[in-house]
């Protein structure tokens, strides 16, 4: 039961609940892949019979949350604070250093409390590559303080995480959006 309910206050705080015309739709299915040490990835799903439409891995800590996120659309690198009270519009990067690996992703999106960042798959897997040789990571939305994060357990939900998604693993070559 522990599993599920840290399942569920990670999908909150990295903004995926399922809500259409205002309410939770009764057949949509969020579901654990994996849990290790501080990270998890879930799948979604429309329904119990639907593939996955998607497929996140993420770990929270104190209110922070990171997550990387792969839908039908886009995929995405997360970062969420529940101390933020951001407004519409937040322009920057977010960057991320893990060991030698850095990189800065331009903000394409944001809420009250989280900024996302859209990625390719290349810089997707240049960053799991990086994860699993580290033990943290260092995150820094737009102008903030830097916030480190915890890689405790990641390899397992990255790896669930890539195999949701259909992605190829880091060093396995492309990978092709398996939502079509």
């Amino acid at each position: 039961m522990q599993k599920f309910t840290q399942a569920f206050a990670v999908a909150a705080a990295i903004g995926f609940v399922c809500i259409v015309s205002g309410r939770a739709v009764a057949d949509e299915q969020l579901l654990p892949l994996s849990e290790s040490g501080d990270w998890i990835a879930m799948e979604h799903t429309s329904s119990i019979t639907s593939a996955p439409d998607v497929c996140f891995a993420a770990t929270t800590a104190s209110g922070k949350a990171f997550a990387i996120r792969a839908s039908e659309t886009d995929i995405e690198v997360r970062f969420s604070d529940d101390s933020w009270s951001l407004p519409a519009g937040v322009t920057g990067t977010l960057a991320v250093a893990v060991g030698s690996y850095q990189a800065a992703f331009d903000i394409s999106d944001n809420t009250n409390d989280m900024v996302i960042a859209e990625v390719t798959l290349p810089q997707l897997q240049s960053l799991i590559a990086a994860m699993d040789k580290a033990g943290s990571m260092t995150v820094t939305p737009g102008k903030s303080a830097s916030i480190a994060v915890s890689l405790n357990g990641s390899n397992t939900a990255t790896t669930a995480f890539l195999t949701c998604a259909g992605f190829t693993a880091p060093g396995e070559g492309g990978g092709a959006n398996p939502f079509q």
